[in-house]
């Protein structure tokens, strides 16, 4: 073996669950914008209006059980075992209350006449807890079948952070698919059913020496060079509507990870989530014990000359016992 090998894999976590453009609009401000701000890589996304129904109490009144339906269909059927829910254990006041409803289960204290949160449950996060494993939820075991989405958009802040670029301030796009975008339910509000997902790009850097290589341990990393590849990787291959400049040029840019140390490159989403889009569809997938690391996804490989997407359990083997 002789020479240097530089490769690197970055996927895709979200650092919130996926939030509906109005529950964006809601939840724009402090505490929830501090966690946005971690966010540098969005897609967007659209999905059918989903609702919570059948919601009742066990026999003892720890547990809330519900069933999810989207569109018409009921899909998946969940527990929520209250007093194992990391908020309500943490929680030090002595009561609190319950609310259950179509689009939330919210569980919330009074203080001077107001409801504070302690927690709050919709149709599309809960799924994503229970993806994360999250404590105090259970059932929802076809989650990753009920998180398919069309990704309608992906974008990035070259500067700064997804907050600012998507949530706080006008995004044109974001703006032209709601103007744009067709209800996927009757009667349902296109806002609940356009959802942003503001990853953060996680990056493992891979590098093997020949007998006679110098150690050469600088990859030149530069975060935003990474974000700004990405978008164009995914943005090429997959071609969402909203995405007027398709890259076509990619792996080649200015701005990207061509000119970089790297041989080679790759991309996942380290969700159990699903994008469809007209011309392709990607599936992410989450590992019980490695996180965003997981055989379960689709992944984008570049070599600097072309870029291909990889699905699994087709290109290569899904087999993953601790997912």
């Amino acid at each position: 073996m002789s020479g240097t090998n530089r490769a690197k894999l970055t996927f895709l976590e979200l650092i919130i669950p996926p939030i509906s453009n109005q529950e964006a609009v809601w939840f724009k401000d402090e505490p929830f914008a501090e966690y946005m701000r971690q966010s540098d890589f969005y897609m967007i996304g659209g999905k059918a209006k989903s609702k919570f129904v059948n919601v009742r109490a066990s026999e003892g009144n720890d547990q809330i059980l519900f069933d999810i339906v989207v569109g018409d269909e009921c899909k998946t059927s969940g527990v929520i075992n209250i007093q194992q829910l990391k908020p309500v254990i943490d929680f030090e006041g002595d009561n609190f209350g319950v609310g259950c409803g179509e689009e939330a289960i919210e569980f919330f204290y009074e203080r001077s006449g107001e409801n504070i949160l302690i927690a709050r449950f919709t149709p599309e996060n809960i799924l994503w807890y229970r993806s994360r494993q999250e404590q105090g939820i259970s059932g929802l075991d076809n989650y990753a079948d009920v998180m398919v989405y069309d990704l309608l958009y992906v974008g990035i802040a070259k500067k700064g952070d997804s907050y600012d670029r998507l949530i706080a301030k006008g995004h044109h796009a974001r703006q032209e698919i709601l103007s744009n975008e067709p209800q996927r339910y009757p009667g349902a509000r296109v806002t609940d059913e356009i959802f942003l997902f503001l990853f953060r790009p996680e990056p493992l850097f891979v590098t093997s020496f020949g007998a006679d290589s110098e150690i050469d341990l600088d990859f030149g990393y530069d975060h935003k060079k990474i974000v700004a590849d990405a978008e164009k990787a995914f943005v090429s291959l997959l071609q969402p509507n909203y995405n007027t400049v398709r890259f076509k040029q990619y792996p080649r840019g200015a701005d990207g990870l061509y000119s970089s140390k790297l041989d080679r490159y790759g991309y996942s989403i380290g969700e159990a989530i699903t994008f469809n889009t007209p011309h392709g569809q990607i599936k992410g997938g989450r590992n019980g014990d490695l996180g965003g690391l997981s055989n379960k996804a689709d992944f984008i490989s570049v070599d600097k000359e072309s870029a291909k997407l990889f699905i699994s359990g087709v290109d290569f083997p899904n087999d993953e016992p601790n997912a």
